[in-house]
């Protein structure tokens, strides 16, 4: 099967895209979705190995790279491709809105599958242009929410570039070091205040970069405020690839393990799930989940242990399962009834059955409830929180807390929380409604995304030979202390909707960043344009009168010079213009003026641009 290491998996997506402007919409949309399914079946088909190599540049780019990371990465992204291609044709999406969701899904794989820096910033940067057109595609709010979005990527890519460039020039390093090693390569060591620990300039960079594509805190707004705004089934697209992504890439950045990596991504399991608490909007709801659930696997990926980053990739690859399916049911609600909020419908109960059941297999699954698969990956980062990382703190005599551990439960219950109060507004509260239910294709769809949740759930041994570092792993999640581990989650979820329903009735959305950052960077942007304009209106108006005053010497010279004489020497200058006709009272020439114009205006340019 070595050949097959010679086909990048996203040459499947691109002849597939190929396709679609010529083919009837049943078609282009079989097509796809087999291309996809293609891109499954060569992941699981293809050796370890490096493919084609091409040098550009002065640099190689590796267009493939086969390892446990990349290949559990071609099989998440290809399989749930293929199931988010069927459900936008259900949703009656049209030809243009699958070429530019192929044109998405195209670049994401191939940012996961090359060996080398270079090209996996080129698959970045095409990956951002395509999902802001995607969301696009959609026009009314989401116009303005793309714009955005575009420009927080934009920000992102070009950090994420100079740290690549930093690194690359200082470190030397070869094709396929996908990584910082951070020692102060790439700059003067910064120090942290973590164990006395360092990281370069370059780890900086690259880190913010990334850091913006996983919705790290104070750099996520542009995630609550784009995914609820494009239709339905674009958001199904959009909640697996861009933030995945970033988390393989801060893989590759950091593979040994980072300590603020870990607390980053634990104080996001906080709070994205207090600020999806505050939400009615569905999808904005879900939107503030995947921020809260990208950081538990960054919080994984910073503990650096076996444990820690197969756990991380295993919720990776259920995130994507789950969170899809979440999106899914949001979409169905939605579509039935034209409605996006929760608090603007009634009480659903038992009407949508099906929609009824793909929510509640989505929200037991991101809950961790045992049985379903979220239950097995999310236990796998909290145990290598909880044993591979040191982050205990005495508070009193020999009494300890392990602070990473804990902040993990303690989003893990806002989670819980929130899910309840999805399900409760959605299905319980208000009164009773009648609505259509899903469609037999969206059930198709859902259901197969619900099953593969159960299933991975309860035969969890199934992925655990696909999961990067679990080889010699001995996994036992089913334990008495993993299942007491659950149940107090289970608890705290409870405790928390139950006893903070009251406040969280009264919440609309909460005070989040982008009421900051957005007037700041609206007025800011108008202030400073506003001055440079007024500097440049001055400056124009300087350098025109300047030359309407030399036109206008020049036209006529008399005039001009005789406004500078000084008084009592006027009549002596008039004296001498009459008895001189043609010549100024100065007795210089019109020619001779000229040049003494611009031999001044050459002498002043010269000591602008030298002095």
């Amino acid at each position: 099967m070595n050949e097959l290491l010679s086909i990048p998996p996203a040459l499947f997506v691109v002849a597939a895209a190929l396709i679609v402007p010529f083919a009837s919409r049943r078609i282009a949309h079989g097509v796809s979705v087999l291309s996809l399914l293609a891109v499954v079946a060569w992941a699981l088909l293809v050796p370890d190995g490096v493919g084609p190599t091409y040098t550009f540049m002065g640099l190689e780019i590796v267009t493939v790279s086969v390892d446990d990371f990349s290949r559990l990465m071609a099989i998440i992204f290809g399989g749930f491709g293929a199931a988010a291609v069927a459900w936008a044709y259900f949703a009656d999406t049209d030809n243009r809105h699958l070429l530019w969701g192929l044109a998405y899904v195209a670049p994401s794989l191939w940012t996961v599958m090359v060996g080398d820096w270079l090209g996996l910033v080129i698959g970045w940067e095409v990956m951002a242009i395509t999902s802001t057109v995607f969301v696009w595609l959609s026009g009314g709010t989401a116009v303005r929410a793309g714009y955005r979005y575009a420009l927080a990527h934009g920000i992102g890519g070009s950090l994420l570039l100079a740290g690549v460039v930093l690194y690359l020039f200082a470190a030397d390093p070869s094709a396929t070091a996908l990584h910082f090693d951070g020692t102060g390569i790439g700059g003067v060591p910064i120090p942290l205040p973590i164990a006395g620990t360092t990281v370069s300039l370059a780890a900086v960079l690259a880190g913010v970069g990334i850091g913006v594509n996983t919705a790290m805190i104070g750099l996520h707004s542009w995630l609550p405020d784009t995914y609820p705004q494009p239709h339905v089934a674009t958001s199904v697209f959009l909640c697996c690839y861009t933030t995945k992504t970033a988390v393989y890439a801060a893989y590759r950045a950091f593979p040994d393990g980072n300590a603020v990596l870990a607390f980053v991504g634990a104080a996001m399991a906080i709070y994205g799930a207090g600020f999806a608490l505050a939400q009615k909007d569905m999808r904005r709801l879900l939107s503030y989940h995947i921020q809260s659930q990208v950081g538990i696997m960054l919080a994984g990926i910073g503990v650096g242990s076996a444990l820690g980053i197969a756990g991380a990739f295993a919720h990776l690859f259920n995130h994507i399962l789950y969170k899809g399916l979440l999106f899914m049911a949001a979409g169905i609600l939605i579509l039935q009834l034209k409605e996006n909020r929760l608090d603007n419908f009634g009480a659903i109960g038992t009407s949508a059955p099906i929609a009824l059941v793909v929510f509640l297999v989505g929200a037991m699954s991101i809950s961790g409830v045992p049985g379903f698969n979220g239950f097995i990956s999310k236990g796998m980062v909290m145990d290598a929180a909880d044993y591979d990382f040191p982050s205990n703190v005495v508070l009193f005599g020999d009494f300890s807390i392990d602070i990473l551990f804990w902040m993990i439960v303690v989003g893990s219950m806002g989670t819980f929380a929130s899910f309840i109060k999805f399900g409760y507004y959605a299905f319980l509260d208000g009164e009773p409604i009648e609505t259509t239910d899903a469609n037999l294709g969206h059930a198709i769809v859902a259901g197969t995304v619900a099953a593969a949740c159960v299933v991975f759930g309860v035969y969890y041994q199934a992925l655990v030979p696909y999961l990067p570092m679990a080889g010699g792993l001995e996994l036992d999640p089913y334990s008495a202390s993993h299942l007491l581990k659950a149940g107090y989650l289970a608890a705290g979820g409870i405790a928390i909707f139950v006893l903070g329903r009251p406040i969280i009735d009264r919440l609309h959305g909460g005070f989040d960043v982008d009421q900051i950052f957005d007037p700041t960077a609206f007025y800011g942007t108008r202030g400073v344009s506003g001055r440079l304009g007024g500097v440049y209106n001055r400056v124009d108006d300087l350098v025109v009168g300047t030359g309407w005053r030399l036109v206008g010497a020049i036209h006529d010279p008399n005039t001009a010079i005789r406004g500078k004489v000084p008084d009592r020497w006027r009549d002596a200058y008039d004296r001498r213009y009459e008895n001189t006709p043609g010549k100024t009272g100065g007795k210089l020439g019109i020619g001779l003026t000229i040049y003494v114009a611009a031999g001044v205006l050459t002498i002043a340019l010269a000591i602008a641009l030298f002095i």
